[in-house]
């Protein structure tokens, strides 16, 4: 009794907070647009349901962790977590979130029928809705419309037209040709055109497949794309792809639609009116790479039925528009992509809205995948600079991943 007892007092100082009330809510939030957008609907709950609502952030370095070692030590310290979908085959595999789909059901409020398919099942784990869509982020391609109409270009709706435009951009003389991400985060875009290309990270039976033809052609089209690239892009991390397109003079990028809200900007934004948004360009295969958060309410908490109201609340449909006003990513509801007001300020909304003939693809749901992203990152600047060829490097890359998938299968 007392080791338990100790266990939990152990976490709740560790974590910052305490168990909550039968009156009261601990929220364990990541620092981001969406957690900044979820705290302000908070008051208004609160008046509304006499339920007090205390706040946790942790930096998401720590955050997944933290969450997991909560849920250890059983003391239920939180009532509703924000995690990044990447955890959810980790969180699903140990239990540390509850199934949703009985109050998702009963709730007229929250309708999952306003979502397409893809959405619906990017919070589930075997089967079960263990976090609700706290944002839809799908890769999507972003161009200077000053530059593309000086030029008589169009958003490219293949591959070869999107190196098309960055060469005529780059032969212009008015800006670099394009940027992707060919620094630390390079495995979201090389991943990304490797399912374009036609090709899979990994088979059904989890061995890995990364040297594939169509991976390799994949690598080398990515690799080719520096040539259009600014000054400094080799070593572009996520953020820097969208402060360089927004701040220098470049046709292009291929980046997530969450960054949105950064252009929205003026003082990060020179380019004010100038940014349209398109489609990823078609490759081989008919794809989306949809990414974005969750959220959901961990197993052990105590007060489950209070944290749904607030989840129901907070991201119900009536409350949608004001959601994304409130400065979060945008959940990509029909409701939402067909607003008017709304689509004033957010053109791009009509790309959330994903068509069932597209492929969904989203971040691998592996519980190896941060080592899996690691061997991918370690590889791909020797191949980037040309030290090894794509061939070599990915069959290097193959072998590498080969103990690891090992492991995920285990």
């Amino acid at each position: 009794m007392l080791d338990t007892w100790l266990k939990g007092l152990c976490a709740a100082s560790l974590l910052g907070i305490g168990i909550a009330k039968a009156d009261e809510l601990n929220l364990f939030l990541i620092p981001s647009p969406s957690s900044t957008a979820i705290q302000s609907f908070i008051p208004a709950f609160e008046q509304k349901t006499g339920i007090k609502v205390n706040v946790a952030e942790t930096p998401y370095g720590e955050a997944h962790q933290k969450l997991l070692l909560s849920f250890q030590t059983g003391a239920g310290n939180y009532d509703v977590a924000q995690f990044d979908n990447t955890f959810l085959t980790p969180y699903g595999a140990a239990d540390v979130m509850t199934p949703l789909d009985d109050y998702i059901a009963a709730s007229t409020e929250y309708d999952i029928a306003d979502f397409s398919k893809a959405q619906q099942d990017y919070g589930k784990y075997d089967g079960k809705t263990l976090g609700l869509v706290l944002s839809t982020e799908p890769m999507i391609q972003w161009y200077r419309t000053d530059i593309y109409d000086a030029l008589g270009l169009k958003p490219a709706k293949t591959w070869d037209e999107f190196t098309a435009n960055a060469k005529a951009v780059q032969d212009s003389g008015k800006g670099d040709g394009t940027i992707l991400g060919w620094g630390p985060n390079s495995a979201w875009w090389w991943m990304t055109l490797v399912w374009s290309f036609g090709g899979h990270l990994y088979d059904d039976s989890l061995n890995p497949t990364v040297n594939t033809p169509e991976a390799v052609k994949a690598t080398e089209y990515f690799k080719s794309l520096l040539a259009y690239a600014p000054e400094g892009a080799i070593s572009a991390s996520g953020d820097d792809v969208t402060n360089k397109f927004l701040s220098q003079d470049i046709g292009s990028m291929i980046q997530y639609s969450g960054y949105y809200g950064v252009a929205l900007d003026p003082a990060n934004n020179k380019h004010v009116g100038k940014i349209g948004t398109a489609p990823m360009p078609l490759g081989a295969v008919d794809i989306t790479h949809l990414a974005g958060w969750n959220i959901g309410i961990p197993a052990d908490s105590k007060n489950k039925d209070n944290a749904w109201k607030f989840l129901e609340f907070v991201l119900g449909k009536g409350n949608a528009a004001a959601y994304l006003k409130a400065g979060a990513a945008a959940i990509g509801r029909t409701s939402v992509a067909a607003n008017q007001e709304l689509l004033a300020i957010h053109p791009y909304l009509p790309l959330l809205s994903i068509p069932d003939t597209s492929r969904v693809e989203r971040y691998p749901q592996l519980r190896v995948w941060p080592e899996f992203e690691k061997a991918v990152t370690d590889i791909m600047p020797e191949i980037l600079t040309g030290k090894i060829s794509a061939q070599d490097g990915l069959d290097q890359l193959q072998e590498r991943l080969v103990p690891i998938m090992a492991r995920e299968r285990s």
